[in-house]
């Protein structure tokens, strides 16, 4: 690999290389930044030039990086964001009077738990203050990669690749079993024999045919019946409240369930992992007064309702 003197580097040639390697073609390269195709294809005639390398190959409709632009894919977010940081003149932020949005990728797992004290607390502390609110899929990891998104409220499992990422575990949120308050087949507890009686709600946000409970009852060699899958975490208490009907599923959204539909909650009648559920940023935008801050409500717990808040204090302790 040949040495470069970076002070011959056009560093107006970055942020292209950066979208190239994200996109994984001139068009969606092009689309991020604006430009012309020709221009982002000329972009890439220079880069390839300065780096004595084709960077990337035709692959189907494509383009394949070589080995030099993977390498350059994992190292090239953190020297972008060093350099950001080190040029950035750091602006004062006062959220009282801030009039800005913040992009959030999601599921409804936070609109079911946080959103609502959210909206309050900006609507008293920062009421200038908007939010646009995504769900998260694939798409969204090159969203954060790029810096079009503020934050990713997501669980642990989601696949992130860790260039140009940084992430918080927020909390730890063991399961719970929602039922309707006159369910006729459920006592004081639940009982195994009578949980896999019971037709289930699941919740797969990430599309699966099975969940968490699915595979601890594999190692027991039991299983469940599945009478409902559903994408949303809203569906559940919905499907649940008028129908025989049980679901397992986070803590925070049961509690939420009975606030909201006066379901009963019970524990599980076996033993679960908890769901994690973690905050994820572009490290580009750490030393952003504005996003610090924003960042800071969800990692501080100052918008989080009173069981979310008694999680992670449970999960801090546990560290």
């Amino acid at each position: 690999m040949s040495n470069i003197d970076a002070r011959s580097i056009n560093l107006n040639l970055l942020p292209g290389l950066e979208a190239l390697l994200s996109e994984g073609s001139v068009g969606g390269a092009a689309r991020r930044m604006r430009v012309s195709q020709s221009a982002m294809s000329h972009t890439l005639a220079r880069l390839r030039e300065v780096f004595g390398d084709p960077l990337f190959v035709q692959h189907g409709r494509g383009l394949a990086p070589t080995p030099r632009a993977r390498h350059l894919a994992s190292t090239l977010p953190r020297g972008l964001s060093a350099l950001q940081d080190s040029l950035a003149e750091p602006e004062a932020f006062d959220p009282r009077s801030a009039t800005r949005t913040f992009r959030v990728a999601t599921v409804d797992y936070f609109e079911l738990t946080m959103l609502p004290a959210l909206l309050a607390h900006l609507a008293a502390a920062a009421p200038g203050i908007r939010l646009e609110i995504e769900r998260f899929t694939p798409a969204s990891v090159g969203s954060l990669s790029g810096g079009e998104l503020d934050l990713a409220l997501i669980g642990a499992s989601a696949p992130i690749p860790t260039a140009g990422l940084r992430r918080a575990t927020l909390f730890r949120d063991p399961f719970a079993v929602i039922a309707r308050a006159d369910h006729p087949r459920i006592g004081r507890r639940l009982d195994l024999e009578t949980y896999l009686s019971l037709g289930h709600v699941l919740v797969s946000v990430e599309g699966r045919r099975d969940g968490a409970v699915d595979r601890a009852l594999e190692k027991l060699g039991r299983a469940r019946t599945i009478a409902l899958r559903v994408p949303h975490f809203v569906s559940a208490p919905l499907a649940v409240q008028r129908s025989e009907l049980v679901s397992t599923l986070a803590s925070s959204v049961a509690a939420r369930a009975r606030e909201l539909f006066g379901l009963r909650v019970l524990e599980p009648p076996l033993e679960l992992p908890p769901a994690t559920v973690v905050a994820v940023w572009p490290r580009r935008h750490d030393a952003d007064p504005a996003r610090r801050w924003f960042r800071d409500l969800f990692l501080s717990g100052k918008v989080a309702p009173a069981h979310i808040r008694s999680l992670m204090r449970r999960t801090r302790h546990a560290r």
